[in-house]
């Protein structure tokens, strides 16, 4: 989906551009997830960012596109934001990484986080702008459960990820 920028318009008729609103990650977690209620007809969730018709939960997390940024690492954040190291159980987590301890951090974002989710929506959001298509794609909870990084189980390989992708949908 090709996007062009955010507006606000007054009843007034005066028109505010918000050119920064699309890749400043505070302002667009909202904005790209209320786009893919719009577009795909999930509903908004409590715990979750998601759920469909049936009570499956979805959770939304960004990454930074190739196309905008081809230096940018192939690992990205997907866990619960509760597992970053500065937030509640990020020092723990970190702690069971520096001691070798993968399973028990594994654990510890399942029970936080993946658990919660049936699927999660990848979406290309990370540092948006306009410049690229807005594209997105989902994967079921266990697949990347299984796809978790060796090192570190908050992260997952976009290479990994896009490497699974079956077919593509444009939307206009």
């Amino acid at each position: 989906m090709e996007l062009d920028r955010l507006v606000l318009n007054t009843k007034g008729g005066r028109e505010f551009v918000f050119p920064e609103a699309l890749s400043n990650g505070r302002a667009n977690y909202i904005i790209f997830e209320s786009l893919i209620r719009s577009v795909t007809g999930l509903a908004k969730a409590s715990g979750s960012d998601h759920k469909d018709e049936t009570g499956r939960k979805y959770e939304q997390k960004s990454y930074e596109d190739p196309d905008l940024y081809p230096e940018s690492k192939d690992l990205f954040r997907c866990s619960s934001s509760s597992t970053f190291s500065a937030n509640n159980h990020g020092p723990k987590v970190d702690a069971y990484i520096a001691a070798g301890e993968y399973e028990k951090a594994l654990e510890l974002c399942k029970t936080t986080g993946y658990n919660k989710n049936d699927f999660y929506i990848f979406t290309n959001t990370g540092g948006y702008t306009p410049a690229i298509p807005f594209r997105f794609f989902v994967v079921d909870k266990n697949v990347l459960v299984e796809n978790l990084d060796l090192k570190d189980p908050r992260l997952v390989s976009k290479t990994i990820l896009f490497n699974m992708l079956k077919s593509k949908v444009k939307i206009t």
